[in-house]
């Protein structure tokens, strides 16, 4: 029913009107590559369904999960999608309609060529839109997986560690109380310094686990709590956030969460004397970064040593933004993370 020449022609005219439209799909050969291959599935379809049978989903739905799953990878909105298989519709479908007539089908043939096609085409999006979600998803997952398991190390290798130092020092006290008092004192200080360090371990975990720490107040307030619950007094840090109010409650949420993770690495491990903390949001996008003055680090070596678990979780939950994060450290200049955030909840 379609010929190579008119089926490559009906390519061509696909991919030339996503070009036209400004379609960002027509701008990434791998996603304009699946797209025409979709289309000659539908045509496929089509002359399947015209010739009486029931045309096979297996391949079409094989390259739709791909397609979605892809465009999850790369951050491209769905929208894009959308706009992609109504361009495809509308250009196959003269054609289809053009080349039924011309093979001499009745009346019913073109009805049932138009409702094959949209079928086709609509099928595979929601194929494409589920498998999308799902990439999402599990990315989300992951991301959570890794924040628990850190709050699990926190747990065990830093409060409960105090607080075996703790039981510890209390058996020496008993230990010493009768024949050395003033060594059992010091036991005493010892045990009283550790657990002051778990309570103050325990609290800031506590904070962070808080349920929508954003919700209340928004980000800059979440983010003002976070630095005086965990940044030590003895880094300057300021905290600078314009236009929180126009970010979504779970897009904000996700972002706070990247920012947290980045003080904190500076935190721990920086040595820094002033944080600096800056976001900006603005109606289409959103820019953010955590700048600290500290010993920074080889970005190289620790991304070889894949000891960065921190930085894949920052990584992936700005993904599920549709977002990017740069690193610039050296040993010698400190560290600067800046966040890129477009289109954040303001749709196309």
């Amino acid at each position: 029913m379609f010929p190579a020449e008119l089926r490559h022609a009906a390519v061509l005219s696909f991919r030339d009107h996503l070009q036209a439209a400004g379609n960002r799909l027509a701008d990434i050969p791998e996603a304009t590559a699946q797209l025409l291959r979709q289309a000659e599935s539908v045509l496929d379809d089509i002359e399947t369904a015209l010739g009486g049978s029931v045309p096979p989903q297996g391949e079409g739905e094989r390259l739709s999960v791909e397609i979605g799953a892809s465009r999850a990878v790369r951050g491209v909105h769905p929208i894009e999608s959308a706009h992609a298989a109504v361009t495809m519709y509308q250009v196959l479908l003269p054609i289809v309609l053009d080349r039924t007539r011309a093979d001499g089908d009745p009346e019913t043939g073109l009805r049932t060529a138009a409702g094959v096609l949209q079928e086709s085409i609509m099928l595979r999006v929601g194929i494409g839109a589920v498998s999308y979600a799902s990439f999402l998803l599990e990315k989300m997952n992951h991301a959570h997986r890794d924040e628990r398991r850190r709050i699990g190390r926190e747990l065990h290798d830093r409060a409960a560690h105090s607080v075996g130092v703790v039981l510890q020092d209390l058996d020496l006290y008993e230990v010493y109380a009768a024949t050395d008092p003033a060594r059992a004192m010091t036991r005493i200080v010892t045990a009283r310094t550790a657990l002051r360090e778990a309570l103050d371990l325990i609290r800031g975990l506590a904070t962070e686990l808080r349920e929508s720490a954003v919700e209340v107040g928004g980000l800059a307030k979440a983010l003002d709590d976070y630095v005086a619950a965990r940044v030590p007094s003895s880094i300057h840090t300021t905290v600078s956030v314009t236009g929180d109010e126009q970010l979504p409650d779970d897009a904000c949420e996700e972002l706070y969460l990247v920012l947290r993770e980045a003080i904190r690495n500076a935190v721990l491990h920086s040595s820094a004397r002033t944080l600096e903390v800056t976001v900006t949001v603005t109606d289409a996008e959103v820019h953010a970064s955590v700048r600290d003055d500290g010993q920074g680090f080889d970005l190289a070596a620790a991304l070889v040593a894949r000891s960065g678990v921190g930085l894949s979780s920052m990584r992936e939950r700005l993904e599920l933004l549709g977002g990017t994060f740069t690193i610039t450290a050296s040993p010698d200049t400190g560290t600067t993370i800046s966040i890129a955030v477009a289109h954040l909840g303001a749709g196309r």
